[in-house]
């Protein structure tokens, strides 16, 4: 028959259950914690110290990034300004920038005559060869930049006549047409021979022709498309 279990033995496993369960919750002491102030302060100060090092190569690396990224974009201004300087310059030679300043203003209208003394009444209108004959004769005394009736004349603008109308950069104009061209020399341009020639007609016909020397011009920019369709880079 088996003996009857022993009070005292169950009291000793739930003081051992008890103690096992107090040791695994217990946290692990710090064992700085049993150190004396003076040396933990110590040792605090030399953690921070190893963290201000850090802190400092940090700082140092940050820096050299922060110089080089200062020398690149120094460096892309100055291209950028180069490249701004070269942009103006083919923009005013190419008449993609207004300009002003002294030069020579010519304008064309037609006769008031009734009757032309040749009989043709062609002979009373301005047309487009009139036009193109000023314009280069401008160019040939030193015009920088040339506009008719405030349209910028470029290497693609082509003067066209329309029935009595003139045809400019898609621009539809009827005379008085006023040309004015910077840079130009007026006595240059009235030694031409076609100018000659047109002030030859125009006191014939009745034409307006008159020439003015003006310090104060302004050109406007081109403002069509200046793109060439069939003008090809030539490749050597």
């Amino acid at each position: 028959m088996p003996r009857p279990a022993r009070p005292a033995l169950y009291v000793g496993l739930a003081l051992f259950g008890f103690l096992a369960v107090v040791a695994v919750r217990s946290t692990p002491a710090d064992p700085d914690a049993r150190l004396p102030r003076r040396f933990r302060l110590v040792g605090l100060i030399h953690r921070q110290q190893r963290q201000a090092v850090a802190l400092r190569r940090e700082a140092d690396d940050l820096r050299a990034q922060l110089t080089d990224i200062r020398r690149a974009v120094t460096t892309h201004q100055a291209g950028t300004a180069d490249l701004d300087a070269r942009l103006r310059t083919a923009e005013h030679a190419t008449g993609l920038s207004a300009v002003a300043g002294p030069g020579v203003k010519v304008v064309l209208d037609d006769s008031s005559l009734d009757q032309s003394p040749t009989g043709n009444l062609n002979d009373l209108v301005i047309h487009s060869q009139d036009v193109q004959a000023v314009v280069n004769g401008l160019w040939r005394a030193g015009a920088e930049a040339v506009a008719i009736n405030g349209q910028r004349v470029i290497s693609t603008s082509a003067v066209l006549c329309v029935g009595n109308t003139l045809l400019l950069n898609g621009t539809v104009h009827s005379p008085p047409y006023v040309i004015t061209a910077l840079g130009a020399e007026e006595s240059r341009f009235e030694n031409d021979d076609l100018v000659r020639r047109l002030h030859d007609d125009a006191s014939v016909f009745g034409l307006r022709f008159s020439v003015s020397k003006d310090d104060d011009l302004h050109v406007p920019a081109f403002t069509g498309a200046a793109t060439p369709q069939f003008a090809k880079r030539a490749v050597f």
